[in-house]
């Protein structure tokens, strides 16, 4: 996301879209993942940059192992 633009105003439904998840999720993020929203009387936005910090916070990281060998980190069973 842009940071000159990180103050922009997202309507939950633009979240939902960029995300692909529905509106019950974005709920369940906010009451127990911490995904901010702002909230003027029945007008619910979700601040660009919030959204992007808390994508950042839920980013997994690869194994070591998975970086050293410059790949993502897939864990396959043992092949028969």
């Amino acid at each position: 996301m842009d940071t000159q633009n990180s103050n922009r105003f997202l309507k939950l439904k633009d979240v939902q879209d960029l995300l692909g998840v529905s509106r019950t999720t974005l709920w369940r993020w906010q009451a127990e993942h911490g995904l901010k929203v702002v909230r003027v009387g029945d007008v619910v936005r979700v601040r660009e940059s919030d959204l992007q910090a808390f994508l950042e916070r839920h980013e997994s990281n690869p194994l070591p192992d998975a970086v050293a060998q410059g790949g993502e980190c897939v864990n396959l069973p043992p092949a028969r």
